[in-house]
């Protein structure tokens, strides 16, 4: 069996949108998995997300078709709404 080969696909601003973000890619048959500098879940550190190297032109065509906000990788991460008034 051959060693799957990782390709950096993006950069995302914290572990919780790095995950949900990976799991939506999961979900749409991409091998992808999360590396992450923070020490704790829920810090504000950079999570970068890296896929198998035979499906990163699969990646980046749904990532260039579906741009997520912040909202949507909130909710994503947490499950919350959260309205543009309710202060971070």
């Amino acid at each position: 069996m051959s060693e799957t080969e990782w390709r950096l696909l993006t950069t995302l601003p914290d572990l919780p949108s790095a995950q949900s973000l990976a799991e939506i890619l999961i979900g749409d048959g991409v091998t992808a998995r999360v590396m992450s500098d923070a020490s704790v879940l829920g810090q504000a550190a950079p999570s970068r997300i890296y896929v198998d190297a035979a499906h990163l032109h699969r990646a980046r065509w749904f990532m260039a078709q579906r741009q997520f906000t912040d909202e949507e990788l909130d909710y994503l991460a947490t499950g919350e709404l959260r309205s543009a008034d309710t202060p971070e």
